[in-house]
């Protein structure tokens, strides 16, 4: 790695961006409030005007600014059209955006919305640090590694999708540090739940997930047959008035578009139902949250699939895949209801897979001097 020499009263511009899903913006704003723990920094985002950085950026009070571009619409060739003018668009924005803030550093955790300010920080020198989440590295990731000082990878097999290897580090999946020591009485009324039931929650992913919203609707009266379970449920803004309708006349289920309040969440949970990209792995590892997996069968190069397998096959979570649903769903799930001590012993061991100071290592190579 280069060296870098920081007067120690001075305060550091770094700018993150990374977005479009929660799986890359909560990674970055993870770091962010690590960063700001360690050193004396202004700190900004740049992300897309669409996506959910838009949302929750502003809300936590840091600067954002946003850019036009958009992703790859696969099998959508007409809504690809504009890209070439987005990206170009994007480009010139970024540029704007590095003049007007000047950061020093600056810092990407993924999805398209980073490539243009990484590129364009590449052009002007900044010095530039890549976090990548998944197994297999994103296609942005794997675009800026060769011109980034410090790629920091979260699976030591990521390395062999890299022909540089002297600017990686295996540290882990940064996760917030305001996800733990939540109050539990708080967290249920919050929700409004029972604090003498056992909670389900379902979890799609910030964008939630229609394929899981299904097979809960499918399997609820199943599932509720038990007198003692409530479900927790964020069902995605766009079937949150569907599973709304659905599940009225169900007192003990609780549907929201989305959870800002995740520690909240996970506070209540006593057992999960969810994708398996690689921040809600950390996550869960992190707290020794007992789960079923359900990987995203289309994910790139089967990254989620890889996720789960680690877990459950060290009996740390369960994975049920798509084509096993129809036979394998109620049956792991009312077991785990009914077992306490089964749930408890997949938390344990979900832990040793933690790397809590992941957030930790990263910023102290952002702010190294």
């Amino acid at each position: 790695m280069r060296k870098y020499s920081y007067p120690n009263n001075k305060t550091l511009a770094v700018l993150f961006t990374g977005g479009a899903t929660a799986g890359h913006l909560f990674p970055a704003l993870a770091l962010a409030q690590e960063v700001s723990k360690q050193r004396n920094c202004l700190i900004g985002f740049a992300g897309s005007r669409k996506g959910l950085e838009a949302k929750i950026i502003p809300e936590k009070g840091y600067p954002f600014y946003s850019l036009w571009i958009s992703g790859i619409q696969r099998k959508r060739f007409f809504g690809n059209l504009l890209l070439p003018v987005k990206i170009l668009v994007s480009l010139f924005q970024a540029g704007k955006i590095l003049m007007s803030f000047k950061p020093e550093i600056i810092v990407g955790t993924g999805g398209y919305v980073s490539w243009p300010v990484l590129t364009v920080g590449i052009i002007l020198r900044k010095r530039i640090i890549i976090q990548e989440q998944n197994q297999f590295p994103g296609l942005v990731t794997r675009l800026i590694a060769p011109f980034s000082d410090s790629v920091h990878l979260s699976f030591e097999s990521s390395i062999r999708y890299f022909k540089k290897k002297s600017n990686l580090h295996i540290t882990g999946n940064p996760t917030r540090s305001d996800l733990e020591n939540k109050n539990t009485h708080q967290s249920y009324d919050y929700f409004q739940l029972d604090s003498n039931k056992t909670t389900l929650f379902v979890l799609g992913g910030s964008q939630g997930s229609l394929f899981i919203n299904k097979i809960i609707i499918r399997y609820l009266h199943g599932l509720l047959e038990q007198a003692d379970v409530q479900i927790l449920w964020a069902t995605g803004d766009n079937w949150y008035e569907w599973i709304k309708k659905e599940t009225e006349k169900y007192s003990q289920v609780k549907v929201h578009p989305f959870i800002k309040e995740m520690g909240y969440a996970y506070a209540v949970c006593d057992l999960l139902v969810c994708r398996a990209g690689a921040t809600t792995v950390a996550e869960i590892t992190r707290l020794g949250i007992p789960t079923v997996f359900i990987p995203l069968s289309t994910s790139a190069a089967d990254h989620q699939l890889y996720n789960a397998q680690v877990l459950s096959q060290a009996r740390a979570a369960e994975m049920i895949l798509e084509k096993e649903i129809d036979h394998r769903f109620l049956p792991v799930i009312k077991s785990l209801l009914n077992n306490a001590g089964k749930r408890e012993k997949m938390g344990e061991k979900a832990k040793d897979f933690s790397k809590p100071n992941a957030a930790e290592v990263i910023a102290r190579d952002i702010v190294r001097r």
